[in-house]
């Protein structure tokens, strides 16, 4: 069963739970089968595992942008006092080198923290989204979960009923 996202697995789920036929005697009661559900809960789990890891990955990548974006910071930043100590050398030019060499400097870290800004923005962003969808998800598991105990408990109550109803009739036939 390879599902694309945890939704498809509520689906099927939900699809199991209305394609199961009524516990006898009862209009609400369902019975389901457990192996099946219990296939669909480990599908949902697994798929949360699997986005978790992406969104490992996901920071993995953040970091790297981060990182790519502070060397090139820090690069250009090098080169820009490079140029600045070329220029300083030059006596009519000087202030000319610094001005510009100054400017450089600023681009770069202005771009350094633009770049880490959007990137800290996008990752939030990305988590917001995950918690958001694992909230939901949680929230169908334990709906169904929920359903499941319930619909367990019937079953027992009826089975239970149902016993405590052959009772009298054998006392009666071994009279």
């Amino acid at each position: 069963m390879a599902k694309s996202n945890i939704f498809e697995y509520v689906n099927e789920l939900e699809e199991e739970i209305d394609a199961s036929r009524y516990a006898p005697l009862s209009k609400t009661s369902k019975m389901v089968d457990e192996k099946i559900v219990k296939e669909i809960i480990a599908d949902i789990k697994s798929s949360l595992h699997e986005e978790l890891d992406s969104s490992v990955k996901i920071m993995a990548e953040r970091d790297q942008i981060i990182s790519a974006a502070e060397a090139q910071a820090n690069e250009i930043i090098k080169q820009a006092k490079r140029t600045a100590d070329n220029m300083i050398k030059q006596e009519e030019v000087y202030q000319e080198a610094y001005d510009r060499a100054n400017g450089l400097i600023e681009k770069a870290n202005e771009n350094a923290k633009l770049i880490r800004k959007r990137a800290n923005q996008y990752a939030e962003e990305i988590f917001n989204d995950l918690e958001t969808y694992y909230k939901e998800s949680m929230e169908l598991i334990q709906v169904n979960k929920e359903r499941l105990d319930s619909k367990s408990e019937q079953d027992l109550k009826i089975e239970t009923d149902e016993q405590g109803d052959k009772e009298p009739e054998e006392t009666v036939a071994a009279e």
